[in-house]
């Protein structure tokens, strides 16, 4: 009876440790995460807010600007790997100093040469965050507890979309003695200059440095990262571990996955005013309304990613969602009524969403060590990040109202990245079918401790479907 009873004391511990490293980590990575989206997106509604006709900036000009961000992006997603070397806090908080800076920075621009070089700037330093949050995250989380607390974290941008959309609507009915859209900029990267001196205070380097939890939540909180990852070494990078990543088939399909999802879905945030404004809604209802579908895609995003950790499955979900975003797409391009575009809007939110967050958790759960996995997601995030390259020259203004070939490419994207999510799906089954047959049955909830070494070539290692 004591036995028992001391059992059910040290997981009511541990749970207890757990609860508290949630309640503050993701909150404090979210929000950071939905500053830097904000900073991001905001182009969209300064354009439709006056910038663009201020600058006489053509469509195929703006399709540079938002292309421009990306190509920062994806030029520094090496970043990710220095989450392995170096302080954390420190790294984070010039992050987002960076950012923020180059955001507001916008307000003042005077040429379409400016507004490009303070774009990339944006890309590079989000790119030394955002991308390496994933990461992260598997430092202190099981694999069967990413899904929703990654979830939890991207779906803060959702939220970002649909605050930007909603101060963007407030922004552009003041009366100052600046432009609107410059106010909108000052406005909207402020908060990421002021919020870095969180993370310098508060963001643990590693899950035995948790300022907020107790000597002894600190100790369950690193040990059971020990058993859900196995063991890792700070400050160092397994360079075999970093190129085999190069040579796994699976980085690449998962990437081509992120290329058609991003293909599809980079852009929207930019562009979904302007769709609006499209269909007959004024320059300032569709600032409003472009909110709506970003709080259903919240929503889903976190259900589907609670639904995906209780099954211990990714690809069916993914695949679920890309069939229900290329829906979306398909009514866009096909229906003229209002009512019926306004709703595709939120099937593709509400599909696109939750299909990325999980498509990042599968590529943290199928790497077996840390530098492994730094490595998958730079693969994952170069290739995918050129999506958004692609998608921001869809909608030219030329294609208005309906810009049918460009919903018609985006849900071809996202059916193909179905094709590509089943494909994978079933070979991650028959490789551990193979692996069960001739080492034994083995546990995906059960991390070998040496697995930092082997990775996931590991014999008992079991790949998360």
């Amino acid at each position: 009876m004591k036995l028992h009873n001391i059992f059910v004391d040290e997981e009511h511990e541990e749970k207890r440790a757990l609860r508290k490293l949630d309640w503050n980590l993701i909150p404090l990575l979210g929000i950071l995460y939905l500053v830097s989206y904000i900073d991001r997106g905001n182009i969209g509604n300064a354009y439709i807010a006056g910038m663009g006709e201020k600058w006489g900036i053509t469509s195929n000009d703006y399709s540079w600007v938002i292309t421009t961000l990306y190509i920062g992006h994806i030029s520094f997603h090496w970043l990710i790997l220095l989450w392995t070397v170096v302080p954390l806090p420190l790294w984070t908080a010039s992050m987002a100093i960076g950012w923020g800076s180059m955001s507001m920075l916008q307000a003042a621009h005077r040429n379409f040469a400016g507004l490009l070089t303070l774009r990339f700037l944006i890309g590079a330093f989000e790119a030394g965050f955002v991308p390496a949050v994933a990461l992260y995250m598997t430092f202190f989380y099981h694999r069967g507890e990413m899904a929703l607390r990654y979830g939890l974290f991207i779906s803060f941008s959702p939220l970002a979309s649909c605050f930007s959309s909603a101060m963007a609507y407030g922004i552009v009915h003041a009366k100052t003695h600046v432009e609107n859209w410059q106010l909108l900029f000052i406005i909207e990267g402020g908060p990421s200059i002021i919020l870095a001196v969180i993370p310098y205070f508060f963001l643990p380097a590693s899950p035995s440095q948790c300022r907020f939890l107790t000597d002894q939540e600190n100790k369950i909180i690193s040990q059971r990262a020990i058993r859900g990852r196995g063991i890792r070494r700070q400050n160092t990078i397994n360079f075999k571990q970093v190129f085999a990543a190069f040579y796994d088939y699976k980085n690449y399909a998962q990437a081509t996955i992120s290329f058609c999802l991003n293909t599809a879905f980079g852009s929207l945030p930019a562009y979904l005013p302007t769709i609006l404004t499209s269909m007959g809604y004024t320059s300032l209802n569709a600032q409003g309304l472009s909110a709506c579908p970003y709080i259903a895609a919240y929503v889903v995003c976190v259900s589907a990613s609670f639904l995906s950790d209780k099954v211990r499955a990714r690809g069916i979900f993914i695949i679920f969602f890309c069939c229900m975003g290329a829906l979306g797409y398909i009514l866009l391009a096909t229906v003229h009524a209002t009512g019926v575009r306004f709703f595709a809007t939120f099937l593709v939110c509400a599909g696109v969403f939750p299909a990325v967050a999980l498509t990042f958790t599968w590529v943290t759960d199928n790497q077996g060590s840390a530098s492994k996995r730094g490595a998958g997601l730079a693969i994952f995030g170069m290739i995918g990040q050129c999506g958004p390259i692609l998608g921001s020259r869809l909608f030219p203004k030329t294609d208005e109202p309906w810009y049918s070939k460009g919903m018609w490419i985006c849900a071809g994207m996202l059916l193909g990245a179905a094709v590509v999510a089943m494909t994978l799906s079933f070979s991650l089954r028959w490789q551990n079918k193979q692996r069960d047959k001739k080492y034994g049955k083995g546990d995906p909830n059960t991390m070998p401790i040496e697995v930092e070494d082997a990775g996931d070539d590991h014999p008992m290692y079991r790949y998360i479907l």
